[in-house]
């Protein structure tokens, strides 16, 4: 398989979101996130999301949304949430980003290998 490039997104949610919402919103940024893109890309999404408003949510509520995103969305390779005491900055991003480097820089290469290259035991 060809090297694609690896393209992170980052997702800022506001913490004034309801429930129903937030499922919306998520559907959104996600898409719009991906139809900036190509299909030379491998595309990693980053949600941010204020911590209240990920305890209001719920741990079940992202896995359902933005596996159901994953799963409808050829385009987009993953999506991970994190959340964040505060509201959503640039120094949070800027600092999610840094993580989310470091983590390909040591990682990446998994990325890249076809399904049937991977064995697990």
């Amino acid at each position: 398989m060809a090297d694609k490039k690896v393209r992170v997104s980052h997702i800022g949610v506001p913490g004034d979101l309801s429930i129903l919402k937030l499922k919306s919103y998520l559907r959104t940024a996600v898409a719009d996130a991906a139809q900036t893109g190509s299909e030379a890309e491998i595309l990693l999404v980053k949600v941010l999301v204020p911590r209240p408003l990920g305890l209001r949510a719920g741990e079940k509520l992202f896995d359902k949304v933005l596996q159901g995103i994953v799963d409808k969305d050829p385009r987009v390779a993953r999506v991970s949430v994190e959340f964040v005491d505060g509201e959503i900055t640039q120094q949070a991003i800027d600092a999610s980003m840094a993580r989310i480097q470091k983590e390909l820089d040591e990682f990446g290469h998994v990325l890249h290998e076809r399904p049937e290259d991977v064995h697990g035991d």
